[in-house]
Parts: C-alpha cells; sequence; structure tokens
C-alpha cells in the first residue's frame, strides 16, 4: 500500500424515485447514499460494512459509474475522482496509464468518455450464478472485455485466457466449457479472472463470497490476497460478514443507512469500536469459542426502525441508539477525527 489515493469520494449522495399514484407519478426518493466521503489508498483493501439496505452495494456501483446504467431515473450527486499515475509497464491492456498523471472525475463523465476508465476499474458480482452468461463459454466471458478494451489479435487473447484461467486455479483446458457446468467457487473464480482480463488498477467486489460455502470463501478471499500482492491491486470490499472484512481489509468503513458511521484501521476499529452501531454489529459476529461466547455481552438495539424513504431527521441512528440525546435530532453528525486514521460520526462517544 502507498500513501497516495487512487480513489476519492466527496460527499456522494445517490436517489432513487418511487413512482406511483393514479398517474405513475414520482411520490418519493430512497436515500440510498446520503452524503458519503471516503478516500481509497493505492494497494489497499478497504471493507465496506453494514446491514442489508444500507447502501454498501450502491456506493460500489456509483464509484464503478454504473448506477445510470442500470437504472436511468437515479440522481447521483458529488466527486468520485479517480487518480490516474503514469506507469512504465503501460501496455495495450490499459493504455490510460500513459502520460501524465491524471484526476478524471468519474461521476460528470459523459457515456462516450467512460472506456479508459473502464479498463482500470473492474466489479466482481455477488451471485457467480447470475454474473455470467450461461449462452457464452468461458473463454468467450474472459474474451469480452479484452475484445472491447483491447486492440490484442485472437492469439494474444486466447493465450491470455489461459493465463488468466491459470492465475485464478483454473484449468486453461475448461475454456471451452459453459457456467452451468462449474460449482459456486468455480464460478465466482471465472468472474475474477473477468475482472482481472484488462488489468485493472481497483476491483470493486461485491459481497464475493456470501453465496459460497465457508471453506469455499476461505480459497477465494485466499485468491483474492495472493492477486492483490501479485498485481499491485486495489478493492474495495463489500460485505456484511464483519470476520472476513477483518480478516482481508487494512481498513474498515462502517455504513448505516446510506450514511458512514465509522472509517479506520481494521484491527483498530474490530478491538475498539467507537459508534454504538459498529459495536452493536460487531457483539453480533459468531465466536469460535463456546467460553468467550457465552461470556460476551451482546448489545441489543431496540427502537424504531427507520427506511431510506422516511429517514429520521438528523443522526439517522438516533431512533436507535442507545447513548441518543434531544440535540441528535437537529443535524447530521459529522465525522470527527479520533486519531490514528479513526472517524467517528458521534459526538457523544469517548
Amino acid at each position: 500500500m502507498t500513501n497516495r489515493p487512487i480513489i476519492e469520494v466527496k460527499d456522494l449522495k445517490v436517489r432513487f424515485p418511487v413512482f406511483g399514484g393514479v398517474f405513475l407519478g414520482k411520490v418519493a426518493e430512497v436515500k440510498a447514499v446520503d452524503g458519503v466521503t471516503f478516500d481509497m489508498m493505492e494497494g489497499e483493501t478497504l471493507g465496506l460494512v453494514g446491514e442489508s439496505g444500507c447502501g454498501k452495494t450502491t456506493i460500489g456501483r456509483a464509484v464503478i459509474n454504473i448506477v445510470r446504467a442500470t437504472s436511468p431515473d437515479a440522481i447521483v450527486e458529488g466527486d468520485i475522482n479517480f487518480h490516474i499515475y503514469p506507469s512504465a509497464t503501460a501496455n495495450a491492456l490499459n493504455p490510460a496509464l500513459r502520460g501524465t498523471e491524471e484526476v478524471v472525475n468519474v461521476a460528470r463523465l459523459s457515456k462516450g468518455k467512460m472506456r479508459p476508465y473502464r479498463s482500470l476499474v473492474q466489479m466482481i458480482f455477488q451471485d457467480p450464478f447470475a454474473s455470467l452468461n450461461p449462452r457464452l463459454t468461458v473463454a468467450k466471458i474472459v474474451e469480452e472485455p479484452l475484445v472491447i478494451h483491447t486492440l490484442m489479435t485472437e492469439k494474444e487473447r486466447t493465450e491470455r485466457i489461459g493465463w488468466l484461467l491459470q492465475k485464478v486455479g483454473l484449468n486453461p483446458e475448461q475454456a471451452q466449457r459453459y457456467p452451468h457446468e462449474f460449482s459456486g467457487g468455480q464460478r465466482q473464480r471465472i468472474g475474477i479472472a473477468r475482472a482481472l482480463a484488462t488489468n485493472p488498477k481497483v476491483i470493486i467486489a461485491d459481497e464475493p463470497v456470501s453465496a459460497l460455502d465457508v471453506s469455499i470463501q476461505a480459497q477465494v478471499i485466499n485468491l483474492l490476497q495472493d492477486l492483490q500482492e501479485e498485481f499491485g491491486l486495489t478493492y474495495l470490499f463489500i460485505a456484511h460478514d464483519l470476520s472476513v472484512v477483518e480478516h482481508i481489509s487494512q481498513r474498515i468503513a462502517v455504513m448505516y443507512l446510506g450514511n458512514l458511521v465509522e472509517i479506520g484501521p481494521s484491527e483498530t476499529v474490530y478491538k475498539d469500536p467507537k459508534h454504538p452501531y459498529t459495536k452493536a454489529l460487531l457483539s453480533a459476529v459468531p465466536l469460535p469459542d463456546p467460553k468467550g461466547a457465552a461470556t460476551r455481552k451482546r448489545t441489543i438495539l431496540t427502537g424504531d426502525i427507520p427506511t431510506p424513504l422516511r429517514k429520521p431527521s438528523g443522526c439517522p441512528f438516533r431512533t436507535r441508539c442507545p447513548i441518543a440525546r434531544p440535540s441528535c435530532a437537529d443535524q447530521m453528525p459529522l465525522l470527527e477525527d479520533f486519531g490514528g486514521g479513526r472517524m467517528v460520526a458521534c459526538p457523544w462517544v469517548k
């Protein structure tokens, strides 16, 4: 990991309109992401955690700029700055790495100017069964980004496909098979090979192991770590399993109802959580030691559970927070620096 940023997200907001009524007009907005700011350093793994519906996947899709493609009515505001650093080893796989250092605001890129950026930022999707085209062979699936983003010849593409399959632990001879002939873990490896095809710098991993068995999860996580070390990749690792995130991430960002509530080094956040929501999440992580699990104090959240359609005023967590004060309803708490790279969005924690 270096000390230079590769992605800077500033005050990101993503809203999805809800249509209804007799004339199918806009009746409400879902605030999926509501003013999120964070940086990703080159070569690091940033874990993004939170319960279902908090906006984790939406952030990942916004960073890679596919929100508009999948949801044309979505409203995206804020800045997503991608730093492109020149490289002496740049080749036909990533021509954007040539030349001088450049900062690209992905949130403001038009559709026609996205192609160079697409080759540098790729995504591993959550469901390995739905993310692969069942009508294409593995060779065609992995070859597709090479056809779109490079000028490689057919022979060069075939050689790279075999090399990529070997890198993810598959046999190149399996390239002519179809996705239904593979297990879930093998399909996710195919998805990883496709993401690596264009030699990207950043990979958005959207819960890449949540649909896999526990033993297969460990294999895929170890594979991702090995590939990161070999290729100098930067990961945004999205998950709801804190134990998995703590294992693979250098930093952890905790999200609740569209907002970041805590961010910091993974070991520090895991051992000494500050925000009440982070404490509640960690108290629910299963412990392998029965004695430790029996004596551990659980944090049980009570109160009203809000929705993105009707977010509470002020702090979105105040309706469930054990240390909430009346003033928490007045304004959204900002992330405050607690030292050591730790930021917490609560004025009442110590």
